[in-house]
């Protein structure tokens, strides 16, 4: 074999950790946005806000449209300060609606209303399983290539493994 084929087996190896890595990093991201919108519904403070704007969203992939119902929403938290958040509702709510919301004192601007389903929804826990796959694929290429490269390796030298040289005699 030659170094190419090693060094083909290395970047296959880093670029399957890329994978890996950002997998890992989407699951991160996905799990700590989930248990602060579960812990604003269950301890957040309330607050009365108004709808301040209406627009939809609309994205498409591949010829299918999916469209998003979002509200900005106006409200004063507990201290004093006014506080604009962008939410997206199932329910439809119009300009001038008055609209119960949760807050964490911290991070007003992401508050959520109030009527929010408690739980996640089925797409949450699909791209979950997705990034969970994406990060076993991405160790899987990482295992496949540095093994290509460790053992591209040993075939340049020989083929003696690292046991037998040790054991050789001069």
């Amino acid at each position: 074999m030659s170094a190419l084929g090693g060094m083909f087996g290395f970047v296959f190896g880093v670029f399957g950790l890329l994978f890996a890595a950002f997998g890992i990093g989407m699951l991160i991201w996905m799990v700590r946005r989930a248990s602060e919108y579960k812990r604003t519904l269950r301890e957040g403070l309330v607050a009365e806000a108004r709808c301040l704007e209406t627009f939809v969203v609309h994205r498409s992939s591949d010829g299918h449209g999916h469209s998003q119902r979002r509200q900005i929403l106006g409200f004063r938290t507990s201290d004093g300060r006014d506080v604009r958040a962008q939410v997206a509702s199932e329910q439809l709510y119009v300009v001038g609606d008055i609209v119960p919301v949760r807050y964490l004192p911290q991070r007003p601007e992401r508050a959520v209303p109030a009527a929010a389903p408690p739980v996640l929804g089925v797409m949450s826990y699909l791209v979950g399983g997705m990034m969970v796959v994406f990060t076993c694929v991405g160790l899987f290429f990482a295992a496949m290539g540095f093994g290509l490269a460790v053992i591209d390796s040993s075939a340049d030298d020989g083929g003696v493994s690292p046991e037998q040289s040790w054991t050789a005699e001069p």
